[in-house]
């Protein structure tokens, strides 16, 4: 899977750092929706690498390579993994120094660790929506994939931003309870998920 993950750094690197450009920025500016939008952005880094490699026959040369299904699905999992850990790392960083800056309170979005947790199960039910469904259909005929994950990306992050904006009136036992619910959710999405792009991948031999 290493090698694989590295093929998809070759690939995409203009693209990667054009994406941690646009996540720092986003995690230094004072705004909540743009602070969690750079976490769950992350998820949208698969469906272009998919679409490179269906572009250029690769997932086809792919399967004459010593590379289980099990390892080549997982890969892109891997890869959307990844991309939220960065995204989430990035915007924690931004917020520390912000936090460390004395600068008025307004310009701090004081997004708490529990909501960017939130923001990384989020992103990855987006990844569970979104890997299934290119596999099956491919990313020529699964454009409207990408502009639901598009809209579902912004809807999520608006939930978010309601869900921080009332968690001032929200007792602390029933946000861990609800962040605990996310986290079960995530989870048996992810399984099932897998399963079906194991199923679609196989398929479509």
């Amino acid at each position: 899977m290493k090698a694989l993950l590295l093929k998809d750094w070759y690939v995409l690197r203009k693209q990667v750092w054009s994406y941690l450009l646009i996540v720092l920025v986003w995690g230094l500016i004072p705004s909540l929706t743009l602070n969690l939008l750079a976490v769950v952005y992350g998820a949208m880094i698969p469906y272009t690498a998919m679409a490179y490699d269906q572009r250029s026959r690769w997932d086809k040369f792919a399967r004459l390579l010593p590379y289980s299904d099990r390892t080549v699905v997982l890969s892109r999992y891997a890869l959307g993994w990844i991309s939220l850990s960065v995204g989430a790392f990035a915007v924690a960083i931004c917020q520390g120094v912000l936090t460390c800056l004395p600068l008025p309170a307004k310009l701090s979005a004081n997004l708490s660790p529990g909501f960017v947790f939130a923001a990384l199960c989020v992103g990855c039910l987006l990844l569970d929506l979104n890997i299934p469904l290119i596999l099956r259909y491919g990313t020529e005929k699964a454009r409207w994939v990408a502009i639901l994950i598009t809209f579902l990306t912004f809807a999520s992050v608006g939930a978010l931003n309601g869900l921080v904006n009332d968690a001032k009136t929200v007792a602390a036992a029933v946000l861990s309870l609800a962040l605990t619910g996310i986290l079960a959710l995530t989870v048996i999405a992810t399984a099932v998920s897998i399963l079906l792009s194991l199923k679609f991948y196989r398929e479509n031999r």
